[in-house]
């Protein structure tokens, strides 16, 4: 019998995180979860079953789509099913075997760079509303960029005008700050910053800026902070966005703590 969806998709991100780090252990993978090192061993040898609360924090943790959650909780749902618990979660009656698509799309929009950076793209001198010169132009697959455009403009944020992609009136630039994080943004900002580390080691120093400090700090201030980069951000938008605008570019300002163990778990 087929291991259910969420023990071997749990087993295979552990297996995952331990490629890429030969020193990871099943308690580091617990506290990147936010549950007990025993609690997620008994669920990966497959004598526990995760309760519904216990699943949401994981769910959160890993950032899945859409897709994978609704397969996560159903398969989740399943295993409870079949053991005849009787007190079973509501919620776990009422699951889908499958996610709407719009749901997904919207997980996609946020979650996938190139949808804004295809929105930025048509303001731009050059601009040709073909597939193959977006993927060209963004380094995505000719399909990404047809199913991103039919996503823009099912979603109201473009629209085809003289057979041209062009952006909807009012819609604004998209602004990610200090928001509540979601899973869909911690997939965005995590592309962006791989991407980073592509244009650090091939572009050149005159097409990009790196610039960083290592500084001790008063984590009180963190909120006056957030503001004071957002304010700076926008001057610095409006001010790059005024001249002509020939490429797209992405701005990212990141402040984060260098020290471990940040929040201790009681």
């Amino acid at each position: 019998m087929a291991e259910p969806f969420y023990k071997s998709y749990l087993q295979g991100e552990l297996s995952r995180r331990c490629e890429r780090n030969p020193r990871y252990s099943v308690r580091a993978f617990a506290r990147a979860l936010d549950i007990n090192d025993g609690a997620l061993s008994q669920i990966l040898s497959g004598k526990r079953i995760p309760a519904y609360r216990t699943a949401v924090r994981i769910i959160r943790a890993l950032g899945l789509t859409p897709d994978e959650e609704q397969n996560f909780l159903a398969s989740l749902a399943e295993k409870h099913r079949s053991r005849g618990l009787q007190r079973l979660n509501p919620i776990f009656r009422e699951i889908q075997t499958k996610p709407k698509q719009q749901q997904i799309d919207l997980f996609r929009m946020a979650a996938d760079w190139y949808h804004v950076a295809i929105g930025e793209l048509t303001l731009t001198d050059e601009f040709q509303s073909d597939p193959a010169w977006i993927a060209r132009e963004l380094g995505i697959s000719v399909i990404e960029a047809k199913m991103a455009l039919e996503r823009l403009v099912n979603h109201g944020y473009l629209k085809v005008e003289g057979g041209k992609y062009v952006r909807q009136a009012g819609q604004d630039r998209v602004f990610l700050g200090h928001s509540r994080t979601t899973p869909a943004l911690r997939a965005f900002h995590r592309q962006l910053l791989e991407k980073a580390i592509h244009s650090l080691e091939n572009d050149s120093p005159e097409s990009r800026d790196f610039t960083g400090w290592t500084l001790a700090i008063d984590p009180d201030r963190l909120p006056e902070a957030r503001n004071l980069i957002e304010t700076f951000a926008s001057n610095l938008c409006s001010f790059l966005c005024s001249g002509k605008q020939k490429k797209v570019y992405q701005l990212e300002l990141c402040l984060y703590p260098l020290q471990t163990n940040q929040e201790k778990k009681p």
